[in-house]
């Protein structure tokens, strides 16, 4: 089991701030996430225990997830 939690305006887009769930890697995990496409999940910065990772990543028992939207600026 791992627990994601979502933070900024993906959390807000989505209505929800954490979930738990049983994916086996990243890919699988992006096509999950509640209230936004896979091609919206794929835009978004994903941290595992603290690190970025790659999207071949598999996940083990008790990883924490965040996602966040990406900075943006002008």
């Amino acid at each position: 089991m791992i627990k994601v939690k979502i933070f900024g305006v993906v959390s807000l887009k989505t209505n929800v701030s954490e979930f738990e769930t049983n994916v086996k890697n990243v890919d699988e995990l992006l096509g999950i996430i509640p209230g936004i496409s896979r091609k919206e999940a794929k835009d978004l910065v994903l941290l595992v225990n603290g690190k970025a990772v790659r999207n071949s990543y598999r996940f083990k028992d008790g990883d924490e997830v965040v996602m966040l939207s990406p900075a943006g600026g002008g």
